[in-house]
């Protein structure tokens, strides 16, 4: 299943201050995701890898290594590939060659449950699965998951530094230190860090009246590592603290 993004995201726009507080978060979630799903025509073949993560367990889901389009440009077939995600690091690593869509089908019913669009600005990448808060209410159109395209090159994340990716549906402000920062939908810039440092960061409630405490801790890091920082929707609807994850690497 292909989304047309342009009638998605007006439909979406159209709808959302009707809505109540709750359902305007689930849907900023949506409307940041969704051009990861974006359909192109034609492709030129190109080659990437990738790991995955999810803010829930994702199992029981392939995908074909060399596409249509490569093997169109004389790549041999290859049998599918399962993901699966874990809570603590990337896994992965998978590599994929072909167009920029890659599919993601259950391997029991080989419908297809995610699909993203993955820039040319990068050829490593971490894919990052999120349930579609319109899926449950309308299974037949909506895919399962959406995926998230973070560049995950050295570049975009380099060593001793830290970047926060936030696609909790909250604008968040604070502070790393006494560095003053506004963390927007989407990714930060990268924050340079030292052995320990505290994070505050706060929230609006649903009024836009009170700030609240998202996320206050005192992280430790450790030389010739890089980190990402994710904020998913908090687990508990209608609270402010945000479904944390720190993804922590090991680089040369």
């Amino acid at each position: 299943m292909l989304i047309n993004y342009n009638v998605c995201i007006v439909t979406v726009r159209q709808t959302y201050h009707l809505l109540e507080p709750i359902m305007r978060s689930r849907l900023l979630i949506y409307l940041i995701l969704l051009p990861g799903v974006i359909h192109l025509s034609a492709q030129e073949v190109r080659e990437f890898e990738f790991s995955v993560y999810g803010q829930y367990p994702v199992r029981g889901v392939e995908y074909t290594p060399v596409d249509s389009i490569a093997i169109a440009a004389g790549e041999k077939i290859v049998p599918p590939e399962t993901i699966e995600t874990h809570s603590l690091a990337r896994m992965g690593t998978h590599s994929f060659r072909g167009g920029s869509i890659v599919t993601f089908v259950s391997k029991s019913s080989q419908e297809p449950v995610a699909q993203v669009k993955v820039p040319l600005i990068s050829n490593k990448w971490l894919l990052i699965f999120v349930r579609n808060p319109l899926h449950l209410n309308d299974p037949g159109n909506q895919l399962k998951y959406l995926v998230y395209p973070f560049d995950d090159s050295s570049k975009n994340l380099p060593r001793n530094q830290l970047v926060f990716l936030n696609i909790s549906g909250k604008e968040l402000e604070g502070s790393p230190e006494a560095k003053r920062v506004k963390v927007n939908m989407g990714e930060s810039e990268a924050i340079t860090v030292r052995e320990s440092m505290p994070i505050s960061l706060w929230t609006r409630d649903f009024r836009g009246e009170r700030l609240l405490p998202a996320l206050i801790k005192t992280y430790q890091f450790q030389a010739n590592h890089r980190y990402l920082m994710i904020f998913f929707p908090p687990v508990l609807r209608g609270s402010a603290d945000l479904d944390v994850r720190f993804l922590s690497e090991k680089v040369p």
